[in-house]
């Protein structure tokens, strides 16, 4: 027995000694040009192969797995100006190190979103809103909302019982694509994205662009696309662990593993957020009377997801990836407010390989399975149940298959073509009309990148969708940009199309009195959207202007409808059902800009004016306010071994329209202090400490519950995050 167990540990060791055999490597440090300090996060990568990597906290790197030969190597990092160098790569390990200018502004980044194809933010031929780690860091969000809130004044988010309800530009979620690194975010709660998926801590960056933009992504794509990237794995084998603690029982925890092995590289990440939720005010309206309510402005709540991505390089040209997510929610009320709270649960995962033929051509596929349920979780005995037991109410499920090829016909021909088949199912026993519903989707895209002239570049692309149900649409989109020294201008025309959901075509559920109906006599809502954007960038300022306007025929409403005599005498008071309105539009205007002040001081913000009006009716669209915007202070300094970031941040909105007894949302600012420090060449531990002051005027909107608000801030609170990095 003890001889088998040599023979079998030999042979594990001889696995282990195959599996870490390195192919040639490039190892180096990269510096900041100035100050020479060690630069994190810079992206060092050789085009036309799938090898790239990035610094980690002590600005070194390893690329592994490089046949012998010569290769362009470029080194790029938000902030400095990206280097580029032509070596010859040899046998064992070979040694890279360079150094980075600095660089003013953030439009050197290289965004993918608004084509599908990586460009540089100047240089993007459909304009894209970038978001960065920079400036993430800066807010020090607690969720997703308080980061869209205090970056963007394009977005608003109007509070639920079940979650936010997100807004661009006046369109609410339902037509917002949410993507999580490229994929597409699946599953909704009471209509809408469930965004306490997203963990502001694992977010690296995020690309915004708005208007349609189902040429190229499909249904759900007529107010936007927001992509959001999560952080970039570590080169090197490595444990991140961050956590944030705050008022109201605040916890928000992100655990990172990177290892890699020989061609192997896996990511594990565990998220984890709590809160003890808050109430805003005691009183709730019945009626033209205020009573006495536990009902929380803000649920109890806590959640979790875990994750694991592989990665193997199969070789220089093809890398396969597999994929996996799980994901649960625990929302709790009172015990006197109701019998049950709100469970939910999702399950995603997926598989795709990306073959590289050429320098800039190559072919993806992505097979993506996305099941999201939703349940009701008991806290007390009640019928059949008793505390603890799960009642689920749907369940929605959606599998995808993508085929993308990109090919450069010529150095003024960039094209893009793909295929999809999506198919997706509802199931909920009781609310809808035989418990189950499906539907599916084949499209075929296409898009071309041409560079028409030197100052002038397009992207003419469309995409033919069969829908199930609805049959064929075509949804064209070009787009152009025109560069004239330090001015940039952009011209958008698109048309998007968004087919009906199963739930708002079948589902059907009750609410406080109120029978919530699904129409199957629905139309596909359409949109005509049309944009044109200055962009002026000099020294150390950058600002853009746009203005646009989406033209939405047959948008998705409730109206109120008759109640039946049996539904009245069953309780129910109010009856609403899905609706077209005929004709709805938004249009408006969108200033951003950014300066460095100089001193380490810089400012930014941005402000956005919205019309949105139900054009059928000649009101105004529910939950839309005209006027949003953000200002931001901060400073930056650093010291040898330890660098200093603080910023003082301003929320304002006015009030928003709602056509209902409960009246309009109140306008508000809301101020924001954050400062983060970050520690140094403590190697192989690196830190960052985080800590603010939410709402530092103290501002609550102490309303009667049900009370239409523009924020359920509680009040000041605070927050400290600590950030440890061990790599190795």
């Amino acid at each position: 027995m003890q001889k088998m167990n040599w023979h079998i540990a030999g042979l594990l060791f001889l696995v282990a000694h195959k599996l870490c055999a390195q192919n040639p490597s490039l190892v180096g440090h990269v510096t900041n040009q100035e100050s020479n300090q060690p630069l994190t996060d810079a992206n060092i990568y050789i085009p036309g192969t799938t090898l790239g990597t990035i610094t980690d906290q002590n600005g070194q790197f390893i690329l592994r797995n490089i046949k012998a030969g010569t290769y362009e190597v470029v080194v790029s990092c938000l902030g400095y100006h990206r280097f580029k160098q032509e070596m010859l790569i040899r046998e064992a390990q070979n040694e890279f190190n360079c150094s980075l200018k600095p660089s003013n502004n953030t439009l050197g980044e290289v965004v993918v979103t608004g084509t599908g194809t990586p460009h540089h933010l100047k240089n993007a031929p459909v304009q894209t809103e970038l978001i960065d780690k920079k400036l993430i860091n800066q807010i020090g969000p607690s969720n997703f909302t308080d980061l869209m809130l205090g970056v963007s004044p394009s977005f608003d988010f109007n509070p639920g019982a079940m979650g936010p309800f997100m807004q661009l530009n006046g369109l609410g979620n339902d037509y917002i694509l949410v993507l999580i690194d490229g994929k597409r975010m699946y599953g909704d709660i009471g209509g809408q994205s469930d965004l306490n998926r997203i963990n502001p801590l694992n977010i690296e960056r995020i690309e915004i662009v708005k208007g349609a933009s189902s040429a190229l992504y499909g249904s759900e794509a007529i107010a936007g696309v927001i992509n959001i990237i999560t952080n970039k794995k570590s080169p090197k084998n490595a444990i991140t662990t961050q956590n944030r603690v705050g008022s109201y029982g605040e916890w928000i925890m992100h655990n990172n593993l990177d290892l890699h092995i020989g061609k192997l590289s896996s990511t594990t990440s565990f998220d984890r957020k709590t809160t003890d939720g808050w109430q805003i005010s005691p009183y709730e309206s019945d009626g033209n009377e205020l009573v006495e309510t536990d009902a929380m402005t803000q649920n109890a709540s806590k959640d979790y997801t875990f994750s694991q991505k592989l990665n193997y390089a199969l070789s220089q040209k093809i890398n396969i990836y597999l994929l996996g997510s799980k994901y649960e929610r625990d929302v709790q009320r009172p015990l006197t407010v109701g019998k049950y709270g709100y469970f939910y649960s999702d399950f995603s995962y997926g598989a795709g390989a990306e073959y590289l033929l050429r320098k800039t051509n190559k072919i993806t596929l992505d097979w993506n399975s996305d099941r999201f349920k939703y349940y009701y979780k008991y806290n007390q005995t009640s019928g059949d149940y008793v505390a603890g037991n799960l009642s689920k109410q749907t369940q929605q499920l959606r599998n995808a298959l993508n085929l993308k090829s990109i090919f450069k016909l010529s150095d003024h021909h960039l094209l893009s073509v793909g295929g999809e088949y999506v198919m997706e199912e509802l199931e909920s026993e009781g609310r809808l009309p035989e418990e189950t519903a499906d539907a599916y989707t084949l499209a075929l895209y296409a898009q071309d990148e041409i560079n028409v002239i030197n100052n002038l570049s397009m992207v003419v692309g469309g995409r033919l969708v069969k829908h199930q149900t609805f049959g064929n649409a075509f949804t064209p989109k070009i787009s152009a940009l025109y560069k004239s020294g330090n001015l940039n201008i952009r011209g958008t025309y698109a048309k998007g199309f968004k087919a009906p959901t199963l739930k708002e075509l079948y589902y059907h559920y009750e609410k406080r009195g109120t029978l919530y109906l699904g129409n199957p006599d629905l139309d596909p809502q359409t949109s005509n959207y049309y944009a044109l954007s200055t962009e002026f960038i000099v020294n150390q300022l950058s600002f853009s202007l746009t203005g646009y306007l989406n033209d939405v025929k047959n948008l998705i409403d409730y109206q109120t409808t008759e109640t039946s005599d049996e539904n009245l005498a069953n309780g129910i008071t109010t009856t609403r059902c899905h609706y077209n309105i005929n004709s709805a539009a938004t249009k408006g205007l969108d200033f951003i800009f950014n300066a460095n002040i100089g001193a380490g001081f810089s400012l930014g913000g941005g402000y956005s004016y919205v019309d949105a009006q139900n054009q059928t009716d000649d009101i105004p669209l529910e939950g839309v306010a005209q006027n949003y915007g953000n200002v931001r202070i901060g400073y930056r300094h650093n010291w040898n071994k330890y660098r200093l970031s603080a910023n003082l941040n301003c929320r304002f909105q006015d009030e928003k329209f709602f056509d209902d007894e409960y009246g309009n949302a109140k306008a508000y600012n809301i101020y924001k202090l954050t400062t983060m420090h970050h520690f140094t060449n403590w190697r192989p531990f690196s830190f960052d400490v985080s800590a603010g002051i939410d709402n530092l005027l103290d501002y609550v909107d102490n309303r009667p519950y049900k009370s239409h608000y523009g924020t359920i801030s509680p009040g000041r609170s605070y927050f400290i995050s600590l950030l440890i990095n061990v790599a190795k």
